[in-house]
């Protein structure tokens, strides 16, 4: 049929399959491949075992089934392209001609008439775009009965996962904390801003994490000092980015260090961890900004660190903290905040 060239949201395809992009040892990184984790997790754990048992090599297709004939889910086909054998290495050529052999392969044996394609081996495999299109119109213009939707690259500024490796080993608390901050970015629009961040220690540390951090009062709510050079010196190790020159385009995590903690829980038990992380997520729902999370951490700090048994001491409290406080919040967004966190279970 045809070859489609279009840009946008590849995930509001109404095609028959969607391609995923992956690398052979089981870490999806930032991006494409981990709004395919969020959004199909059991496509996750089986293309997982398939690294696991050292069955994915660069050339061969692993196709999850999402649905069956009789169902309406759609797309029906998930299909894992790889484009690297490891995330730290770049993609190659050979891989996506190779791959697209294979691809067009099983797509016909499956009788598929409709495919969703990211850009193939760019963005994180670090190919150009001019060379991997034209490699897709050599293997897949000839192919009849079979539309192929193309989404071409996005203008993003973040560097592949191999030009951002973090400069030391990822420990338990560390790849945590970079799991957080990645996955709470798509709850502040993409990025994180400093305040943001300290909130998010200070509640890790309070579910126990050992951050060795020591909070006490200050404008914008519990604040840590030494923190600020900690991430300092994250950002100088590439772990995060936009931290050191607040850039206007926020705090991210780079995509080195996200799938370098996506490894490192590849090998470890974090489901207590994780189910930690999650309990945090739904708390600051709806509190997603700097102001929320200055509003729910410094409630949280004088009804906890500093004692106070009820809203009206709490309110009482925020008033006096500074001018700031007192012109920002008002009493009942005082009393809901500590709501939230009384049936959360955060303070009792």
């Amino acid at each position: 049929m045809a070859i489609i060239y279009t840009k946008g949201d590849m995930f509001k395809t109404d095609a028959d399959a969607i391609v995923n992009t992956v690398n052979c040892v089981g870490v999806m990184g930032k991006g494409v491949a981990l709004t395919f984790k969020n959004k199909w997790p059991k496509n996750f754990k089986a293309y997982k075992a398939e690294c696991d048992a050292k069955r994915l090599r660069p050339g061969k297709m692993f196709i999850f089934e999402n649905g069956d004939m009789l169902s309406q889910e759609r797309p029906r086909y998930l299909i894992n392209f790889p484009t690297k054998d490891h995330w730290r290495g770049k993609s190659k050529m050979s891989f996506i001609e190779d791959g697209l052999n294979d691809f067009v392969a099983q797509v016909q044996k499956l009788e598929i008439k409709t495919v969703a394609l990211p850009p193939l081996g760019c963005g994180n495999g670090g190919l150009p775009w001019k060379d991997v299109k034209a490699v897709i119109e050599q293997k897949l213009s000839a192919v009849e009965g079979i539309e192929f939707i193309v989404y071409a690259p996005k203008e993003e500024n973040l560097k592949p996962e191999h030009e951002e490796f973090p400069s030391e080993p990822m420990t338990f608390e560390r790849a945590l904390l970079i799991h957080t901050m990645g996955d709470f970015e798509k709850y502040f629009g993409g990025h994180l801003t400093r305040i943001s961040l300290q909130k998010i220690v200070y509640f890790l540390q309070e579910f126990g994490f050992d951050y060795n951090m020591k909070f006490a009062r200050h404008n914008h709510g519990p604040y840590s000092e030494r923190l600020k050079d900690v991430f300092k010196s994250m950002e100088r190790k590439n772990f995060i980015h936009g931290f050191i020159d607040k850039s206007e385009s926020g705090i991210t995590v780079t995509s080195g260090a996200w799938a370098a903690a996506e490894e490192f829980f590849n090998k470890a038990d974090a489901s207590e961890a994780f189910a930690k992380v999650k309990k945090l997520s739904l708390l600051i729902e709806g509190y997603e900004s700097p102001y929320g999370m200055e509003l729910l951490s410094s409630v949280h700090y004088l009804a906890l660190k500093e004692g106070l048994k009820s809203p009206a001491e709490v309110v009482e409290a925020m008033q006096s903290w500074n001018d700031h406080k007192k012109s920002q919040f008002a009493p009942e967004a005082i009393e809901t905040a500590y709501g939230r966190l009384q049936e959360d279970g955060f303070i009792h």
